[in-house]
């Protein structure tokens, strides 16, 4: 029964980056240091994220290598997405079957959830029978990725860009599948809430940094900025999820969560064209990481943007 599962978490994910050697295999020091300080603060992970973990593009054994680290330092402290998203559907379900067996022999303490972006390897049509399909696999449960600007990166000009909304009710009648990472027009997350309305127990989290700001939801966000600056997000993602909370009647809570929520609009637009791109180059820039290879560079690279980010640095004295 639904009200049997665990619960998935709400507020701040964290889509950890995937910090590279120069030969494209992972540095398991970088990625322990980076999950070490931010595990206290965020309310979850996504590993493999396919825009900021530059999941679909990693080598199946360094995307193995990633989950199995990362769960051994995480350790159940906080609930866990695992990006299992494929080139194919074989690849998908290769990859689901592989984390599912390292998560049962290591009798994870912690609860993880399959991440999945489909329309990257699969179209709308079947996609409700599909769940059933893949639902029935494991005993974890499914958040879905609504991306469709990767998406048509990825596939390049499609007819479908984002799931239906009369196929994600159809899909929502799987009580395995519980949530869903969105990027999108207002009208179409809209029209999604409608659809999942009888799903009480169904999430919503924002994939977009820059949309939370301006319209939070109700279930959490995404936030690739808290690799560097975690507790500032937290603070932002709690102030918006508790809107009748008591501490917000004081002006000085409200002053500072606006100068916070200024601070990371002007971070955000510092990598928001690259997000993995620029946000290694920053975090190798602070020695937070030790390299910053990347797997997809930018077609065209702003070269002010390395002063824009000294000077960002300096303005907000972060070292």
């Amino acid at each position: 029964m639904v009200d049997e599962r665990s619960p998935c978490p709400r507020g701040l994910l964290c889509p950890i980056i995937t910090p590279l050697r120069s030969d494209n295999s992972l540095d398991t020091a970088s990625l322990g240091n980076l999950l070490l300080r931010t595990r206290d603060i965020v309310n979850g992970f996504v590993l493999c994220d396919p825009v900021w973990g530059e999941g679909v593009r990693l080598p199946f054994p360094a995307r193995r290598e990633l989950v199995t680290v990362s769960l051994e330092l995480i350790d159940g402290k906080v609930p866990v997405l695992v990006t299992v998203t494929g080139q194919s559907l074989e690849e998908t379900i290769d990859f689901v079957e592989t984390v599912a067996s390292v998560v049962d022999r290591m009798a994870y303490p912690g609860d993880v959830f399959w991440a999945d972006y489909p329309l990257i390897y699969h179209s709308n049509r079947d996609l409700p029978a599909l769940y059933q399909q893949l639902s029935a696999l494991t005993r974890q449960d499914w958040i879905l990725g609504n991306h469709p600007d990767y998406v048509k990166s990825w596939k390049g000009p499609t007819r479908h860009r984002n799931i239906r909304t009369a196929v994600l009710k159809k899909i929502v009648k799987n009580p395995a599948v519980r949530g869903m990472i969105f990027i999108g027009s207002l009208k179409r997350s809209l029209n999604y809430q409608e659809a999942v309305r009888a799903r009480e127990d169904y999430v919503f989290y924002d994939g977009s940094e820059a949309e939370f700001l301006k319209n939070p939801g109700t279930g959490g966000l995404m936030a690739g900025g808290s690799n560097l600056m975690p507790e500032q997000w937290l603070e932002i993602v709690h102030s918006s999820l508790n809107r009748y909370d008591i501490e917000r009647q004081f002006h000085q809570h409200q002053q500072t969560i606006w100068q916070a929520g200024i601070m990371l609009s002007e971070f955000y637009r510092l990598y928001s064209d690259a997000p993995a791109y620029y946000m290694k180059k920053i975090l190798h820039r602070l020695r937070l990481i030790e390299g910053d290879t990347c797997l997809e560079v930018p077609e065209s690279i702003d070269p002010a943007r390395d002063q824009l980010i000294d000077t960002w640095l300096t303005k907000y004295d972060i070292v």
